[in-house]
């Protein structure tokens, strides 16, 4: 007997290769599952898929047996001999198995793989060992499901099995996503198959973003990439309310217990000064790294309005940083509150100079018929930086015909606080308009303004020969001897006028304080004059 199964085998082997027919020796079940393991079973397996002569259950049973086998040669071999093109072990190329049978058949056959395909999508990845994710069985019935359903001309023809192929897929991209999304074995990745289904994958990402996940990241991502417009909304919800739990005293209080019982592990001693220090770096290092990037990604309006909220009233600098820096894009030119909001935090004396920037920042991003009235306001505050920083975003939105209107708001006597680097800076900007239609020159602006009575005008004017060329020395020279005196500064002002001037028989160079608008062009503006 068993000489027969081995001539029966050996005749198999010889028939499958060469294409002759064979009589008189029965494949059952037994011997399919036994080829998953022996080093000619894949060739064997094909060609049970593939020949009419074999019943439509062992042809499914084969098709299945190539999915499960073991890899050979570090790859499962499933999609590459039931679907691609590919070389047999004589070296001849053939279509996959599935792809060159009639449709009736393959649709036959993919019909009685389906339920097992199911069932085994439908297992979750298993438990995890010392916090390291194991093997997962279920990824080559989820590749081979995929690679079925993406492939074109379709394979899977008859809508009610595509449709509960489907289904399994999504439950198996939401089941133990953290694992998975991060399964290197998989031969279609998780993300590219949840982008190829669409929305429908998404829909419990919401629920999974926890405080215990850690792909928060990568499941907002998705959900801003593919998710419908409800689960969008979700996603947002479920970040905010994650955010405003860790910034609970009950999350901290956790987290504190969690870092004294890792320390006594690790035999570290630390004072409770000390652990609360590591907590704090904790909770900053989830809002930095992770919270506010993905509301960034994310976005929608439970999201925009924490973050205007900690923009405006964090509990650190840093956070409203981060809260504006995340608004980016965000500002809605339709929703007069998002104008106030930011003008708000631009205004106030309080607000501390980083997180002004950005406020202006994204005042910027509305249209400039809306913020140009408001900045204006900011030309008179009580910190000159405010108007500094103000003006120079007025002259990035306005053209050289509305310049004369920009010195008009300016400072008009040096009694009011101002920096030198004020007037070198407005002069810079305007000095690089580009005239739209029949808008003047920029040169032919701002030459009037060169004995304007204005101090802030002046300056202005003054401030565009800075770094300017040498042609110009002699335009103004007649300015060296100025005598009209600059604004005076507070050291806590920032705002000291001082020019590098050339220090006494060195090439060297010290700073030097000047106090007339006469030793800012012979000492700042003429020595900058060199192209």
């Amino acid at each position: 007997m068993k000489s027969v199964a081995r001539s029966c085998v050996s005749a198999l082997f010889v028939w499958a290769t060469l294409g002759a027919s064979l009589s008189g020796c029965a494949v059952g079940e037994n011997d399919v599952h036994k080829w998953e393991g022996t080093v000619h079973g894949p060739e064997k397996l094909v060609a049970v898929v593939t020949h009419d002569k074999y019943r439509l259950d062992l042809r499914k049973e084969a098709a299945m047996s190539l999915i499960r086998m073991p890899p050979r040669g570090g790859t499962r071999q499933g999609i590459k001999l039931l679907i691609d093109k590919h070389k047999d072990e004589s070296g001849e190329e053939r279509e996959g198995a599935l792809t060159g049978l009639a449709e009736e058949t393959r649709m036959k056959i993919i019909d009685l793989m389906a339920p097992e395909l199911i069932a085994e999508l439908q297992k979750p990845p298993p438990a995890r060992t010392d916090g390291r994710a194991a093997a997962d069985p279920t990824v080559p019935y989820k590749d081979i499901t995929f690679a079925m359903l993406v492939h074109e001309p379709p394979l899977v023809t008859k809508a009610e099995t595509r449709e509960k192929l489907e289904a399994a897929l999504v439950q198996w991209a939401q089941t133990g996503f953290e694992d998975r999304i991060e399964n290197s074995s998989q031969q279609f990745g998780l993300e590219q198959m949840m982008r190829t289904l669409g929305p429908r994958t998404a829909t419990k990402l919401p629920s999974l973003i926890t405080e215990s996940a850690s792909r928060v990241d990568r499941m907002s991502s998705l959900i801003a990439e593919i998710g419908d417009a409800d689960t969008k909304v979700k996603g947002a919800e479920a970040l905010v309310a994650l955010a405003k739990r860790i910034e609970t005293n009950d999350w901290v209080e956790g987290q504190r217990k969690f870092v004294a019982d890792y320390n006594k592990r690790q035999n570290v001693t630390a004072s409770p000064e000390q652990v609360a220090g590591q907590v704090k770096t904790m909770q900053d290092r989830k809002f930095k790294e992770e919270l506010f990037p993905a509301m960034k990604k994310l976005g929608q309006k439970p999201i925009t309005e924490y973050l205007y909220a900690q923009a405006a009233t964090g509990t650190t600098e840093e956070r409203r940083t981060l809260a504006l820096a995340a608004l980016e894009g965000k500002p809605d030119k339709n929703n007069p509150q998002d104008l106030e909001r930011l003008f708000a935090i631009a205004k106030d004396d309080a607000t501390p100079d980083g997180v002004r920037d950005l406020a202006f920042a994204r005042l910027a991003e509305l249209p400039k018929e809306q913020i140009l009235p408001k900045l204006y306001t900011l030309f008179e505050p009580k910190k000159w930086k405010v108007r500094w920083v103000a003006a120079s975003l007025v002259l990035k939105t306005i053209t050289t015909k509305q310049v004369p209107e920009f010195m008009g708001r300016l400072p008009k006597t040096s009694k009011v606080k101002s920096g030198m680097t004020e007037g070198l800076s407005y002069g810079g900007l305007i000095s690089k308009m580009e005239p739209t239609g029949g808008d003047p020159k920029p040169r032919d602006v701002l030459m009037p303004f060169l004995t304007s009575p204005s101090f802030g005008a002046r300056m202005t004017a003054l401030g565009s020969f800075y770094e300017g060329k040498k042609a110009d020395i002699p335009l103004l020279k007649r300015f060296e001897e100025d005598k009209e005196a600059l604004p005076k500064c507070d050291k806590e002002d920032d705002c000291a006028w001082a020019c590098a001037v050339p220090k006494a028989g060195t090439a060297e160079k010290e700073m030097k304080e000047i106090s007339t608008v006469g030793e800012l062009v012979k000492l700042c503006i003429e020595p900058s004059m060199d192209k």
